[in-house]
C-alpha cells in the first residue's frame, strides 16, 4: 500500500511521487534489458510478445478500470453519508426553534461542540482516540434530550422528534467512520501493481532488438500508467487529502464554523 503521506501531499506532488516510483521500474528494465544475455534471451520471445503485450495491456487496464470505479462509488457514498449527517442536524435545528427557554440554549451549546468534535476528528476517524470526543459529544446531545424538557408541553411535545432526528445523525455518522477505513487494500494494490510491472516488463522484451523503440515504448506506458494509479491514489481516501470530503456541510448544520 502507498504510505500515508503520499495522501497529504497536493495532487501535483502524488503525481510526481507516482510517476517516479513507475519510472524507476521502467528504468530498471530498461538496464536490464543492457545486458547482453538478458538482451539476447529477449530477442528470442520478441516474435510471440506483441500479442502478449496486448492482452497484458488489457488486463492491467481492466483491473485500474474496476479498482477506479470502486473508489469512485465509494467516495460518493462518503459525500451522500455526510450530507445525510448534515441533514439531521439541521432537522433537529429547525425543531430546535420551536423550543423555547433555556433548554434551546443548552442544546444549541452541545450541538456545536458536536461540530467542535466533528472537525478534530476529520482526518484521523479511522484513530479511536481520535473519534472518541466526537462520540462523547453525541453521548451529552443524547442525554440532554432523552432527560426532556421541562420548559412547557411544547418542548416536551419535541422531544420524540428530536430523537428521531438524532438516532438517524447516529447511523449516518456510524456509516462515516466505517467508510473511512474502506480503502484500496493491499492486495488490490498488489495485484494492481503486479500487472504493470508485468505490462513494462513485456513492452521491455518485445522491442529488444530496438532500443530507441523500447525507450519510447517504456516512456509511453510510464506515463499512461502513472496517469491511472494517480488518479486512483488521489480519490482512495475519501476524507484525506486534497480532492477528500470536506467536513463544511456538518459544521454548517451544527453552527460551528473553523
Amino acid at each position: 500500500m502507498p504510505p500515508d503521506f503520499l495522501f497529504l501531499l497536493p495532487p501535483a506532488g502524488i503525481f510526481i511521487s507516482v510517476l517516479l516510483t513507475v519510472a524507476a521500474v521502467a528504468l530498471a528494465f530498461e538496464l536490464l534489458m543492457m545486458l547482453r544475455p538478458v538482451r539476447e534471451a529477449s530477442a528470442r520471445f520478441a516474435e510471440i510478445t506483441p500479442g502478449v503485450v496486448a492482452v497484458s495491456g488489457a488486463l492491467f487496464g481492466l483491473s485500474v478500470t474496476f479498482l477506479a470505479n470502486s473508489v469512485w462509488t465509494t467516495e460518493d457514498r462518503a459525500r451522500e453519508t455526510v450530507n445525510a449527517e448534515a441533514r439531521a442536524l439541521r432537522v433537529m435545528q429547525v425543531y430546535m426553534d420551536q423550543m423555547t427557554g433555556p433548554s434551546r440554549d443548552g442544546l444549541s451549546r452541545l450541538i456545536a461542540d458536536y461540530g467542535t468534535a466533528v472537525s478534530a476528528e476529520w482526518t484521523a476517524m479511522t484513530d479511536r482516540q481520535a473519534r472518541s470526543r466526537g462520540e462523547q459529544a453525541l453521548r451529552d446531545v443524547y442525554a440532554s434530550v432523552i432527560k426532556g424538557f421541562s420548559e412547557g408541553e411544547q418542548n416536551r411535545t419535541l422531544q420524540q422528534r428530536l430523537l428521531t432526528a438524532l438516532d438517524t445523525l447516529s447511523a449516518a455518522r456510524q456509516q462515516r467512520l466505517s467508510m473511512a477505513q474502506d480503502v484500496v487494500s493491499g492486495g488490490q494494490w498488489f495485484l494492481v501493481t503486479g500487472l504493470g510491472a508485468v505490462l513494462l516488463s513485456i513492452v521491455a522484451m518485445s522491442h529488444a532488438k530496438v532500443p530507441f523503440a523500447r525507450r519510447v515504448a517504456l516512456c509511453v506506458v510510464t506515463t499512461a500508467a502513472s496517469i491511472m494509479l494517480f488518479m486512483i491514489v488521489l480519490h482512495d481516501r475519501p476524507f484525506v487529502g486534497h480532492a477528500a470530503v470536506t467536513p463544511q456541510p456538518i459544521l454548517r448544520a451544527a453552527g460551528f464554523m473553523p
